[in-house]
């Protein structure tokens, strides 16, 4: 019997470096009226020391509520789930576009996690940011 090859969630890097230990956080597509399971493929995972670099876009938003249980979402929780619908994404992206960065890397570490939201808005109502810290 052959070895199925084990199914990860794709991670986006800018500069961690340490061991795979997958503290930080999953990206992944908001669907609020509707029962749809998120495949693998279709998240994302950030370690903790890169998300540092777009962490202050997302404070920026809160408070928020929350669009499933109507409470209020005072800061970012990085140990739950943070749905973040479609319009508030908008300007959390207008924000990291405007963004002045030097390190040409970090253009492209950002330019890469803005297209990854900008291609899962087309057909979802948000984006999750579940934080396993």
């Amino acid at each position: 019997m052959a070895k199925q090859s084990k199914r990860t969630i794709p991670a986006l890097i800018y500069q961690y470096q340490g061991p795979q230990r997958n503290v930080g956080f999953v990206l992944s597509p908001l669907y609020i009226h509707e029962s749809v399971e998120v495949e693998m493929e279709d998240m994302l995972f950030i370690y903790n020391e890169d998300f540092d670099y777009i962490r202050p876009a997302l404070d920026r938003i809160f408070p928020l509520i929350d669009p499933r249980t109507g409470e209020e979402m005072k800061a970012l929780d990085p140990c739950w789930e943070n749905p973040i619908i479609k319009d508030v994404w908008t300007e959390i992206l207008s924000a990291l576009d405007q963004q002045l960065v030097t390190d040409p890397e970090l253009r492209i570490f950002l330019n890469r996690f803005t297209v990854w939201v900008r291609n899962h808005l087309q057909w979802a109502d948000g984006i999750e940011v579940i934080g396993n810290l």
